[in-house]
C-alpha cells in the first residue's frame, strides 16, 4: 500500500501504444467521412453530386408577366399552354437602360432538361448577346412555328435557340430541352 505522497503503479498514466492511436484516428476519420457523406447526400449540396436532382420549387410567373406589361406598356409574350409535366422554376423581371424591361421565365422539362424564355423591350442585339453569347448573334436558319417565322440560332453552350419579335418585344427561346420541347414553348407564346 502506498504511503501518503506516493503514487501506486495503478494510478500512473501510461502512454498508449501506436496501434491504439492509429486505430482511434482511423475510427475518427471514418466517422467524419460518414457525416460528410450524409450532409452531401441529404442536404442542399446534393445538387453538386447529382446535378439533375436540383429541383427548385415551382414558381408562379404571372406577377412578373403582369409587371413587365405594366412597367413597359407593352404586352409580354407569355405561354398560353404548356404540358402539366413542365414546371416553371424561375421568373425574374428586371430593368436596365440598354435592355429596357427584361423578363425571364424558366421551366424544368421532362428528362431533367430546361427551357427558358427571355424577352426585352431594349436593344435586341444586346438581349441576344446577353442570353446566347457572341455565337448567338449569327442567325443559322429560319423555322416556321405555329404560323410565324423564327430565327434559329446557336448559344455559346451549343444549345438551339429561336428568336422573334412580337412588336416592340424581342423574344428568345432556348435551353437544353429537346428541339420538340423548344418548338412547343415557342408555339405557346402569344
Amino acid at each position: 500500500m502506498p504511503h501518503h505522497g506516493e503514487v501506486s503503479t495503478a494510478d500512473v498514466a501510461r502512454p498508449r501504444r501506436g496501434r491504439q492511436t492509429l486505430s482511434d484516428m482511423a475510427r475518427s476519420l471514418g466517422l467524419m467521412a460518414v457525416v460528410i457523406a450524409a450532409l452531401l447526400f441529404l442536404g442542399p449540396a446534393r445538387a453538386l453530386i447529382f446535378p439533375g436532382a436540383d429541383h427548385r420549387a415551382p414558381v408562379d410567373y404571372s406577377h412578373q408577366v403582369a409587371g413587365f406589361t405594366t412597367v413597359s406598356g407593352v404586352r409580354a409574350a407569355a405561354p398560353s399552354s404548356l404540358p402539366a409535366s413542365w414546371t416553371a422554376n424561375a421568373a425574374q423581371l428586371s430593368s436596365s437602360p440598354r435592355l429596357g424591361e427584361t423578363l425571364h421565365i424558366g421551366w424544368a422539362t421532362p428528362g431533367s432538361r430546361f427551357a427558358g424564355v427571355d424577352e426585352s423591350t431594349g436593344d435586341p442585339a444586346l438581349l441576344v448577346r446577353s442570353v446566347l453569347g457572341r455565337r448567338g448573334a449569327t442567325v443559322v436558319g429560319e423555322r416556321l412555328i405555329a404560323g410565324a417565322f423564327w430565327d434559329v440560332r446557336q448559344s455559346y453552350r451549343g444549345e438551339r435557340a429561336f428568336t422573334r419579335s412580337f412588336g416592340a418585344v424581342l423574344v428568345v427561346v432556348t435551353g437544353n430541352a429537346t428541339d420538340q420541347q423548344l418548338v412547343l414553348l415557342a408555339a405557346s407564346l402569344a
